[in-house]
């Protein structure tokens, strides 16, 4: 029982991060697609993104939310994580030449240090998700 709040807990936060996001950029859809063409990608691979990231971070939402698909959202969610987290990280070290900021809502008053944080925040609650949902519980009242 426990357990299966603490998974309805840190997918309804991963949900809501996601769900912002696509929002705020579908929302000022003129803004985010300036911003994704002042990226590092080509311009083909960014009119692509603009359209393919908030469709993917509305169907990760679904897939958390459904529960008998939340193992899959959870495993979405790390890997696109990951791969925003890895382009900061990335794009922090300077290899580009220039550090392009393209974040939306709150997250455009981070820092990339703190934004850095914040992603890894998120993706350690999304690996804890992952951790949690394909772990049985041996021992029942360790998390009931």
């Amino acid at each position: 029982m426990r357990k299966e709040i603490i998974l309805q807990g840190i997918a309804t936060a991963i949900a809501l991060l996601f769900c912002y996001a696509a929002l705020s950029k579908l929302t000022d859809f003129t803004r985010s697609k300036s911003e994704m063409l002042n990226q590092v990608f080509p311009e083909s691979v960014a009119l692509i993104l603009v359209w393919a990231i908030p469709v993917l971070e509305l169907l990760i939402v679904a897939l958390l939310l459904y529960k008998p698909l939340r193992l899959t959202g959870f495993y979405a969610s790390f890997i696109l994580l990951a791969l925003f987290t890895i382009y900061i990280a990335i794009t922090m070290t300077g290899v580009f030449g220039r550090i392009p900021c393209s974040c939306g809502g709150i997250l455009k008053y981070m820092s990339y240090s703190v934004h850095l944080i914040f992603n890894i925040f998120f993706l350690l609650l999304a690996l804890t998700g992952i951790l949690l949902k394909r772990t049985p519980i041996i021992n029942s009242h360790i998390l009931n």
